[in-house]
């Protein structure tokens, strides 16, 4: 630690504990403005996220844990996991407790159960280390970097347990019945339908009244396409300047449809996407036939802002889990990818039980090649072996060192530096932008209860738990002299629950249904402890440090 036992005064803690919860919040906030400004838009938003997680994210986990761990701390890597597996078993218990005690619906008990589960476990705590290390009053620079790896740790803990394991399928489970009545009612539809054609083939074809048509004569569709076509060039040059205006609102009308169809509903037979598409090009050839193309970014900045119901139409597969001709496929990551399944994988499945748990061993063996679990492993290999560290950093084993003194492969950690340096700040971004989506639409009768109590056990009792579980882990001598790692594990204790459970949520939402009750509640959650959060993190961070470690 950077100061002796007992130097601080409790002035200095609590501006220091709150010091960064300025910065996180104004960081959010600008995340919220950029997207009610409709420039973080719903779309943008998901592209930051695939940036993150497969690029930015493993070059932080990798320049932090090879740079600030060695092989002595091969015993605080299995105490992180280890603590991080009793985090994710006490707010699942607390989430369970709050279910029966407010008798919260049984259509989002996976999702209540899930917001006990998984906090924001990375993005926050690295906020709150990396503003201490500045000036070393609290921590050192060096202090600061090491708790940063051990944050990583607790990251790919809750990783490993919500992916690998398949823990975020929970909110499946709010779905299922929803799921299964959509697809009968489908089925239903169809039969009727087949009846209908069966009947309507025994009666014989109806006789059509002859209309004396010109040989020349085009499709009906032609015709009013065509028709449309110099009704609209015809007001375009009646109405030159105005008329502009109601051509760019038809034209970004068309645009953010567009973009609001989920890239995950894509299971349309082959026939019905060659005819979309062909549509598709013929209105966009009678758009540009009209006037020339406008800026569909700028358009978009001057409509209203989008909602949860734009992240529902960009997130939602759920017209191929209806039908069963999708299969959920998760890289480790915040994002929800879809997978198709071919007619064999179906029949296997239906058929064999052996089959399903070879499913799911593959599952888990995809999330464990995802970018940020192979740079976790690569950099904890690397790390925990000192002549491939001394590659990298300086060591304890001699290598000849480049021509400019520094380890051969130093660039390395130079590049990763540079370039993990982004993910805190975006991630607090794009933690905004979808906290200014979030929409309650109508709460379910006495949910207020549900609400106060899960955000009561996430921010106030489960912390408290946090403080006396590392208080015994300290007596029973499994930090020893490592007070960052004791600070490390009761910050993650205190810290809400990650938006990342938005985007499993629109995963399974209907977006043509009025009533989005798992998402009604989510908001109402999030909302709350977020908005509390200003008061509990400084108190639990100034406790922390003034009587735990006693500083």
């Amino acid at each position: 630690m950077s100061t002796e036992t007992g130097d601080l005064d409790l002035g200095l803690v609590i501006y220091a504990s709150v010091k960064p919860i300025f910065k996180i919040y104004f960081i959010i906030a600008l995340g919220f403005y950029l997207a009610r400004r409709n420039i973080l838009t719903v779309t943008t938003c998901r592209d930051i996220s695939d940036t993150i997680v497969t690029a930015i994210m493993p070059c932080l986990i990798f320049e932090n844990i090879v740079s600030n761990l060695k092989s002595s701390d091969i015993k605080n890597i299995g105490i992180i996991f280890f603590t991080g597996t009793l985090l994710f078993i006490f707010g699942a218990i607390m989430a369970w407790l709050t279910y029966i005690a407010t008798k919260s619906p049984r259509r989002w008990l996976g999702g209540l159960i899930s917001v006990g589960l998984f906090p924001n476990i990375s993005d926050l705590p690295i906020a709150y280390l990396q503003t201490f290390a500045k000036g070393g009053v609290i921590f050192s620079t060096a202090e600061g970097d090491k708790g940063v790896a051990y944050v990583c740790i607790f990251l790919m803990t809750q990783v490993c347990y919500q992916f690998s394991m398949g823990l975020y399928r929970l909110i499946e489970w709010d779905f299922q019945d929803e799921i299964k009545q959509k697809a009968k009612e489908d089925k239903d539809k169809e039969m009727i339908e087949m009846e209908t054609e069966i009947s309507t083939d025994r009666l014989g074809p109806f006789p059509r009244q002859s209309i004396n048509t010109p040989e020349f004569a085009i499709d009906d569709s032609e015709s009013i396409s065509s028709e449309v076509m110099v009704t609209s060039s015809a007001a375009m040059d009646k109405n030159s300047p105005n008329s502009s205006d109601e051509y760019q609102t038809r034209h970004l009308t068309t645009e953010m449809s567009h973009a609001s169809t989920p890239r995950t509903n894509r299971s349309m037979s082959p026939g019905s996407q060659r005819s979309r598409r062909a549509s598709s090009i013929q209105s966009s050839n009678s758009i540009y036939a009209l006037a020339p193309t406008l800026s569909r970014t700028v358009e978009l900045r001057k409509q209203k802002s989008q909602k949860i119901e734009d992240v529902i139409q960009e997130y939602s597969n759920f017209e191929g889990l209806k039908r069963g001709e999708s299969r959920r496929s998760v890289a480790g990551t915040s994002e929800v990818g879809v997978v198709p399944v071919s007619s064999e994988e179906e029949e296997e499945v239906k058929t064999s039980f052996k089959s399903k748990i070879v499913k799911y061993l593959g599952q888990m063996g995809k999330n464990l090649i995802a970018p940020s679990s192979v740079s976790l492993v690569v950099s904890i290999a690397i790390a925990m072996a000192p002549p491939l560290k001394a590659l990298f950093v300086p060591a304890r084993v001699h290598i000849p060192p480049a021509p400019d003194g520094q380890p051969p492969l130093s660039f390395v950690i130079d590049l990763t530096s540079y370039i993990g340096a982004a993910s805190v700040p975006l991630g607090l971004i794009l933690l905004g932008a979808t906290i200014s989506r979030l929409q309650v639409n109508k709460m379910p009768k006495g949910f207020w209860k549900t609400a106060v109590m899960i955000t009561a056990s996430r921010l106030i009792l489960i912390p408290i738990i946090g403080v006396g579980i590392t208080t015994g882990f300290y007596k029973g001598g499994w930090y020893g002299d490592d007070k960052l790692l004791r600070f490390v594990s009761v910050l993650e204790f205190g810290l809400p629950n990650a938006t990342a459970l938005v985007y499993f949520t629109a995963f399974y939402t209907d977006p043509t249904s009025d009533e989005h009750l798992q998402m009604d509640c989510l908001a109402i959650c999030l909302i709350c402890q977020y908005s509390i959060l200003y008061v509990t993190l400084p108190f639990l961070v100034t406790f922390t440090l003034k009587v735990s470690l006693g500083l």
